[in-house]
């Protein structure tokens, strides 16, 4: 029976049990019955985590170092912001609350308790099917609890006063929207990006819902662009932190494995080496590089007197969303000869898929020639998402069907 060994990318943990693997577990399943998929969660073993000391390298910048405020325009402003609520969704709210406490207390007003009213009933009401035709229908769950959580958060509590004062319901809008995205991206079925159309549809419709723009309404959002987006150390520091933490595990795994790849390709090599029958290795951006080299150092078909390890039941390798044709141009893959020459590749027959709209995914035809077959599938999705859109592909999997038949 052949086994189709999932080798996951860079930043990836518990791939075991990820809708991913699901995917293609169901998607081969469709058309090679019997064949197996196997996942290696090598991140588990050998991925880099967020440690307590890069928490404060990277969180927590001395003051001194902020240098003079830069004024950018207000596009790159409003896109900045957005940015951060898709992570932060009551960041703007945590302003306007903080500026209100800075400023000394408002009086209670009646204008502060019909926007709360609004916020609390008419939000929350809002029908999501008339302001997304199109949508789909189990949206209307996760943007009923977003909405809910923003209105009964403290951040809009304690900012409601200027607010309502201001007309400025912007903010609101932008908060529940930003905490409907976050919902959205952390749905168990994969919901995905969705069009910048919707969100602006939906931001119009949570502001008219809390009473519309007002005539000088704008004035906080407008300040806080200003102030937050141009100038706020803290602001600066948050996305300093949020960006370059988020990135540890990707980044992270990247820096670690061109340290110490060879562990990693130890570790493949003894995974591979455990299963039984005809394998077929699948893998995905730097798990890609990694079992290139793995099955390099196997058998190369330019050095093979010289095998590393013993892999005789690898039948193919097909790579997907890979740097190896960047790397291998660069010289920088642990298997090329350090002055120069032509770079070593496996033996065994290896498919190359990649997607023009995914900025890490590279052709290697023309670093490998004949070596490798590039096949190019056209998944209709933006960089970032595009570099995990491959699951979905019908294109990936007549190519995995064509090489489990022995056909390359």
């Amino acid at each position: 029976m052949t086994t189709i060994l999932f080798v996951h990318g860079t930043g990836v943990r518990e791939i075991a049990d990820s809708s991913t693997v699901r995917t293609v577990t169901a998607r081969v399943a469709e058309r090679l019955p019997g064949v197996r998929v196997e996942a290696v969660d090598w991140g588990a073993a050998f991925g880099v985590e967020v440690s307590l000391a890069l928490r404060t390298l990277i969180g927590i910048a001395d003051p001194e170092e902020r240098g003079r405020s830069v004024e950018i325009d207000p596009a790159e402003a409003e896109l900045r912001l957005g940015v951060t609520l898709e992570s932060h969704p009551l960041h703007e709210l945590r302003a306007v609350a903080e500026a209100r406490a800075q400023a000394g207390a408002r009086r209670p007003t009646e204008a502060a308790e019909d926007l709360r009213w609004a916020v609390r009933h008419a939000v929350i009401e809002i029908d999501l099917a008339a302001v997304l035709p199109g949508g789909p229908a189990e949206w209307a769950e996760s943007f009923t609890a977003a909405a809910r959580d923003v209105a009964h958060s403290a951040e809009f509590e304690a900012a409601a006063d200027v607010l309502a004062a201001t007309a400025d319901h912007d903010v609101i809008a932008r908060a529940v929207v930003g905490a409907f995205g976050q919902a959205l991206a952390g749905r168990a079925d994969g919901a995905g990006p969705w069009p910048t159309e919707w969100r602006d549809l939906l931001v119009a419709a949570v502001r008219d819902a809390c009473g519309g723009r007002a005539a000088g309404g704008g004035r906080v959002s407008g300040a806080l662009k200003s102030s937050l987006m141009y100038a706020s150390w803290p602001l600066q520091n948050l996305l300093r932190g949020g960006t370059l933490g988020g990135s540890v595990p990707a980044i992270g795994d990247i820096l670690y494995y061109q340290a110490h790849g060879e562990v990693l390709r130890a570790y493949l090599a003894a995974r591979i080496a455990r299963i039984q029958g005809p394998v077929v290795v699948l893998a995905h951006s730097l798990g890609g590089i990694a079992s290139f080299e793995t099955l390099t150092q196997a058998r190369s078909a330019t050095e093979p007197d010289h095998p590393r390890h013993l892999l005789p039941g690898v039948r193919a390798l097909i790579t997907v969303g890979s740097q190896i044709g960047y790397f291998g141009a660069l010289g920088a893959l642990a298997t090329q000869p350090a002055q120069g020459g032509p770079p070593t590749h496996p033996s065994i027959p290896w498919i190359n898929v990649w997607n023009a709209r995914d900025w890490l995914s590279f052709r290697a035809e023309p670093v490998f020639a004949e070596a490798v077959r590039d096949v190019e599938v056209r998944a209709r999705r933006p960089f970032p998402q595009a570099h995990s859109a491959y699951w979905r592909c019908d294109a990936l999997y007549a190519e995995i069907a064509r090489v489990v038949g022995g056909d390359r």
